[in-house]
């Protein structure tokens, strides 16, 4: 195997272990489009692989301190974006705050479900500053005060897409599949199930791409994409599902390639429906915790012990409060705690309710579906799931184990249907601040889905918090707040904190600039067009 170029000097070959299934951000559901789509789009800022904020499509990010975010009298929230000049689209037509403009037109009329739609709906009104038509304002209702904290899309061309019919058609829109947008490189061809090319279009706004071509190989789960990245046919891989025996077999066989470990926002963790009224008594979540050995339970899951969780914040992040409440293993404890909430053993052994009922837990979590590639860590939660009942059972729990495919089992949690417990993960991004996870007024129906507080959690203490949290513009002020909120829930325990995987991606040692992210929505392409290829190593 050669550690040079699986092609040649001009061309990347990114491995990825899912295939897009649009090319259009505001309508895909997959990380995979996102990756793409950094090569061939610019977004109004991005972030870093340090998790710092950085303007792209914009000249800077609007602050308080440069007056380009302001509160309006009647409590709106206004940005303003300058955009940078002489932008164009791929076809040669100049890109401006109008196309941003049409872009929320287009999906303000577009009936949910969409990942975005409850972003779109709390922007108050969208315009072009009638002073300056480089300049983009937003105004954001001021009765949602956290919106203005998230992402509210991309930036679409109107001149190609205004009356084509692309929210009705979505990803069978011919845009969705071969799209011009105005980034460092253009799309070429995607072959479904096989790869997808983009090529050099342009500067981008910092530097000029040394790359010409970049192709993306799509494979159906890691085993395929370790192989790949072992007979030397990817450069850079991303999306990997790799375990730590997955990389020790890459090390063995390649040893010139480098795997990197990246801390994540991805947040294993076991959801509570505290509508349950045992789970509603603190008392038994705290049970719970002691009761479940994490550690070994991320084994399980990750085939190592990576950054275990005490809170919804890794270490790495600004907000992360170290020194919350935690609750190591102590089976005894969990005994007291439980009998203390009226929950003693039966003759066999089982709790048993108050008035004398058996007392039994539903656990929801993922297995393997057809599409495996897509949901790797689905393989390893049955064998969790099984661990954490042997778990549980020791302290006289009976849990009973729920296995659905992804795409039936993510429906079900967003919307509440899971009875007691559901294990799974959630991928966020840098701009999360609690608000969705945890407020009350987030809590999740059948018919808004967007808010994430899938357990029901109900706390005036919380609410408070995370209000202040979503009025605070200076990120030092709002940081100091999230971690009074990690303390509060720490100590409330509304979910059970299990781990912070992160995310392993690999690259051959003559490919610089590789500097994966780890984030919901910032990939390893996130800084494509610094790639390049220095002298092959000997």
């Amino acid at each position: 195997m050669t550690a040079g170029p699986a092609r040649d000097r001009d061309t990347v070959v990114v491995g990825l272990g899912e295939e897009p299934d649009m090319l259009v951000q505001d309508f895909s559901l997959r990380h995979a489009s996102w990756a793409v789509l950094s090569t061939l789009m610019l977004k109004l800022f991005r972030y870093d692989d340090a998790w710092r904020a950085w303007p792209e499509l914009a000249e800077e990010l609007p602050t308080g301190r440069n007056g380009q975010l302001t509160r309006l009298p009647d409590g709106r929230r206004e940005q303003r974006w300058r955009f940078r000049a002489g932008l164009r689209w791929h076809d040669g037509t100049p890109v401006g705050p109008g196309d941003a403009v049409f872009t929320y037109e287009l999906l303000r009329a577009t009936p949910p479900p969409y990942p975005h739609h409850l972003i779109i709906e709390s922007i108050d009104e969208m315009l072009v500053d009638p002073g300056d038509d480089r300049t983009l304002i937003v105004r954001w209702r001021a009765d949602l005060p956290f919106a203005h904290h998230e992402e509210w899309g991309t930036v679409l061309p109107r001149h190609l897409l205004a009356g084509t019919g692309l929210s009705e058609q979505r990803g069978e829109h011919r845009f969705a599949r071969a799209p011009v947008f105005q980034g460092p490189y253009r799309f070429v061809e995607w072959v479904p199930g096989a790869h997808l090319v983009v090529e050099r279009a342009g500067r981008h706004p910092l530097g000029e791409p040394a790359v010409r071509r970049i192709v993306f190989r799509f494979f159906p789960g890691p085993r395929q994409l370790r192989d790949a990245v072992i007979d030397g046919s990817v450069d850079v891989t991303d999306l990997t599902g790799f375990t730590a025996d997955d990389v020790a077999a890459v090390a063995a066989a390649a040893p010139q390639i480098r795997a990197v470990h990246t801390p994540s926002l991805m947040w294993e963790h076991i959801a509570i429906n505290l509508d349950d009224p045992v789970l509603a008594d603190r008392r038994v979540r705290h049970a719970l915790a002691h009761a479940v050995d994490t550690a070994a339970v991320t084994r399980a899951l990750y085939g190592t012990a990576p950054e275990p969780a005490r809170s919804w914040l890794p270490p790495r992040h600004p907000a992360h409060h170290a020194e919350v409440a935690a609750y190591p293993r102590h089976l005894g404890r969990a005994r007291e705690l439980l009998a203390a909430a009226g929950l003693r053993p039966g003759p066999d052994g089982r709790l048993r309710r108050p008035d004398g009922t058996p007392w039994e837990l539903r656990l929801l979590t993922t297995r393997p579906a057809a599409d495996t590639g897509r949901w790797t860590a689905s393989s390893a939660r049955p064998a969790a799931a099984r661990l954490i009942a042997a778990q549980l059972a020791e302290v006289g729990i009976d849990l009973r184990i729920d296995l659905l495919p992804p795409d039936e089992a993510f429906p079900v949690i967003r919307r509440r249907k899971f009875p007691h417990l559901a294990l799974f993960a959630w991928s966020m991004g840098l701009e999360m601040n609690g608000y969705l996870l945890w407020h009350s007024s987030k809590i999740p129906d059948d018919s808004e889905w967007y808010g994430i507080n899938v357990g029901g959690w109900r706390d005036a203490v919380n609410d408070d918090l995370l209000d202040r949290i979503a009025a605070a513009d200076e990120p030092a002020e709002r940081y100091a707040l999230m971690r009074e909120q990690q303390a509060h829930w720490a100590a409330e325990l509304p979910a059970l904190p299990v781990a912070f995987p992160g995310t392993w991606t690999t690259a051959k040692p003559g490919l610089r600039e590789i500097r994966p992210v780890g984030v919901f929505g910032s990939y390893v392409t996130w800084n494509a067009w610094q790639w390049h290829w220095a002298g092959e190593p000997s």
